[in-house]
């Protein structure tokens, strides 16, 4: 387990440890020394599943990725939001499923106990991450490398004080700086000469190795476009045998739109009523996208936009769009205007997770200045995706590059749980803390 994961578990462990002694002390200040087992034992039983509600509700909002461990205001505002979400969600769970037990005051001392000692918690403990340091060199002259030094600098919590050195410089050199600043990993160019390769590896000290691909990609959890090649496709694509998931997929797909589609229906006539009565135009707006190998197909959305909007605007959404309608802007912001999509789900058009479906005007001018760019479309678009959950919304050609790093680092690692992780996420992106 690597040092990072540890520092996880180590987090995640705290919280539950500071939730189970907010629990004991509101007890204690409850009933004194007069509380039996019987009551200790239906409050833990009750409130463990309560906390690990909360628990899922904190994994998916940032607060155990260690790049956001850090004491600033959005962090902290962060937490108080979601405190306040666990708040909900416990008064209903005991006031509608366990009518019989209705903690009022236990829950109240419980959730400001949380509340306090989980902040102070985390400032410690985002301290400490800040402080302990693991010395690490970049030997390369690319500009990936470059970006993987600001990236760790602009997260000092993740543990790391790296540094670069020219892949041009002479072996001596090379390890006469590994052993001067007592380096722990080292990151090599994969272009750099087998000779000199040859002779680091042999004098190298007992250190942690790896590539500039892998490095950037395990720790900043995307693919830099600019190092790869058509041999990365058919190691990480072609070479796999994605069948079992693919069938998989496209049950969960299938099972999931149809159930969807049976919950949602009842609004549906309340949200058309809504769109028909802020602008003219149609209920539904239906667009040509590309799905897998670019084949076409029409998506379906309910209209946010007034009418003719893409022939009086850019084809991409702006920020503060004035084309975007009242009831748009709400549809927009609750994503309740993506709910006619689960038709396209059914059909097997998109699935729920996946790399966004783009027009076909966008994707020729995305092929013209983004490298490798066709081949986002060897799978299936999706409702949201890995891109979404960690890039905000784009509208350049620059945003769409950032974007399909995300996308191939999905390509990659795509599987059942990580689908389902990213769909678990998508809930946490009204309370995104900006990182770009």
């Amino acid at each position: 387990m690597s040092k990072n994961k540890i520092k996880v578990l180590f987090l995640l462990l705290g919280d539950l440890v500071i939730f189970y002694f907010s629990l004991f002390l509101a007890i204690f200040l409850r009933y004194g020394l007069n509380y039996s087992q019987e009551i200790t034992f239906n409050h833990f039983l009750n409130f463990s599943f309560v906390f690990l509600i909360w628990i899922l509700i904190f994994s998916v909002s940032h607060l155990y990725e260690l790049r956001y461990a850090a004491n600033k205001r959005k962090f902290f505002e962060l937490i108080f939001k979601l405190f306040l979400i666990a708040a909900g969600f416990s008064i209903v769970y005991f006031y509608i499923f366990t009518p019989n037990f209705t903690p009022k005051k236990i829950l109240f001392l419980t959730l400001i106990f949380s509340f306090i000692f989980l902040t102070i918690w985390r400032v410690l403990f985002n301290q400490l991450a800040a402080i302990s340091k693991e010395k690490l060199l970049i030997i390369s002259d690319k500009q990936e490398a470059k970006e993987i030094l600001d990236f760790l600098k602009k997260y000092p919590q993740l543990g790391y004080e790296p540094k670069i050195i020219s892949s041009t410089f002479e072996t001596k050199i090379i390890i006469q700086a590994i052993q001067n600043e007592k380096i722990n990993t080292l990151v090599i160019d994969s272009e750099i000469s087998d000779d000199k390769l040859n002779n680091l590896l042999v004098s190298l000290p007992e250190i942690n190795i790896t590539t500039l691909v892998s490095f950037y990609e395990n720790t900043i959890q995307r693919i830099p476009l600019n190092l790869l090649n058509h041999f990365w496709f058919l190691v990480n694509y072609y070479n796999k045998n994605w069948e079992i998931y693919e069938s998989l997929k496209r049950i969960f797909d299938l099972i999931g739109g149809l159930v969807l589609l049976s919950i949602s229906l009842p609004v549906w006539p309340i949200i058309a009523l809504a769109v028909k009565l802020s602008s003219s135009g149609p209920v539904f707006y239906k667009s040509v996208r590309l799905g897998r190998k670019e084949k076409k197909f029409f998506i379906y959305k309910f209209r946010t936009m007034v009418k003719d909007a893409d022939k009086n605007g850019p084809a991409w959404t702006l920020k503060d769009d004035p084309r975007i309608t009242k009831v748009g802007k709400f549809l927009r912001t609750t994503h309740l205007d993506e709910l006619p999509q689960v038709l396209n789900i059914i059909k097997g058009d998109i699935s729920f997770v996946g790399p966004r479906p783009e027009e076909e005007k966008l994707v020729a001018l995305f092929k013209k200045g983004i490298p490798f760019y066709n081949f986002r479309f060897l799978i299936k678009p999706g409702v949201i995706g890995w891109a979404q959950i960690n890039y905000p919304h784009g509208a350049s050609v620059e945003d769409a590059k950032e974007k399909l790093k995300y996308d191939f680092y999905y390509l990659k690692n795509r599987n059942i749980y990580f689908d389902f992780l990213i769909a678990l996420k998508s809930f946490r992106i009204p309370f995104e803390i900006p990182t770009h």
